[in-house]
């Protein structure tokens, strides 16, 4: 039974809760004037609320874009404030929102965590190259595949409890992202509906923004695989890169490499014949040629 809702509250509609409360300032263009009420960042919508009802809604799903800006406010003076591009609901057009609110920061993030909005290509790879083996394969195999359970992320890694998983995300992984991205890289979702295949998935870890390749990223690069008794060998040509652009994750029976130089940009996922151990990826480059070898599962130590 849900629990008497406050007057300076908006209603709430089946399982939908509030994530973030404080309030704020609130305008619909640049010259109106500002009006000061409640923002609720619920699990559902972004909403601007005074006792009169509700000013300002956006799903969640309708917010394309979140900068940080500067503006006036209280007196004239400058400050920084959050410009949220939406879809307009009734007139079906791009319109703003400016927002101010104490912790901002702490919001900004929040908002791009929540509407799990679009990261290129290139951000990921400088993400990636930061990462340990396991940061890699959790973050290029949710690259590839949108979504996973916790389960299925333990299982990739070889993780012997969920704990280690979540230290690797909350703790490795995420913190690595805003360093460089500003934002983090994953996001968990108790229920959220795949824009690809429109299966409602429930309890699962998301990569913020659709797997995209750029448009101007080779594919079909040169590459053999050797299946050998207890090792599988990828050899790569990658002509005009250095072995710092290359960024490679694997998961399970494929390997995904990515490489970025100043004239030429590769991305090639590889199949490979059989499952392998992730922590056991070695690499050389050497005169354009790229060789991963990589341990068979079962093979090695336990």
């Amino acid at each position: 039974m849900r629990a008497t809702r406050s007057p300076l509250e908006p209603p709430l509609a089946g399982d939908e809760h509030i994530v973030l409360r404080s309030q704020g300032g609130y305008k619909d263009n640049t010259r109106s004037a500002w009006k000061l009420g409640h923002f609720y960042l619920t699990t559902e919508r972004l909403v601007f609320f005074v006792p009169a009802g509700v000013v300002f809604e956006a799903p969640l799903s309708d917010i394309k874009t979140i900068a940080v800006e500067r503006a006036r406010y209280a007196a004239g003076r400058e400050r920084d404030v959050i410009v949220v591009g939406y879809q307009h609901p009734t007139v079906r057009r791009a319109s703003k929102a400016w927002i101010v609110m104490r912790d901002l920061e702490v919001w900004r993030k929040k908002l791009f965590e929540m509407t799990l909005l679009e990261i290129d290509q290139e951000t990921l790879d400088r993400v990636m190259q930061e990462l340990d083996p396991q940061g890699r394969a959790i973050v290029g195999y949710l690259w590839e595949t949108r979504h996973a359970t916790i389960d299925e992320l333990a299982e990739l890694i070889g993780a012997p409890t969920h704990m280690d998983v979540l230290l690797k995300i909350r703790g490795v992984i995420n913190p690595t992202a805003e360093r460089i991205a500003g934002n983090p890289i994953l996001a968990f979702r108790r229920s959220r509906v795949d824009p690809v295949t429109g299966e409602k998935v429930l309890f699962s870890w998301w990569v913020i923004g659709p797997p995209r390749v750029a448009e101007e990223a080779r594919t079909g690069v040169l590459v053999d695989v050797f299946d050998e008794e207890d090792r599988i060998d990828v050899v790569a040509e990658l002509v005009g890169v250095r072995e710092e652009d290359i960024v490679l994750s694997v998961a399970r029976d494929r390997l995904t490499l990515s490489a970025q130089g100043p004239e030429e940009r590769y991305h090639e996922e590889v199949v490979l014949p059989a499952e392998v151990r992730v922590d056991t990826l070695t690499k050389t480059y050497t005169n354009n040629v790229l060789a991963v070898s990589l341990e068979k599962l079962g093979s090695g130590p336990s």
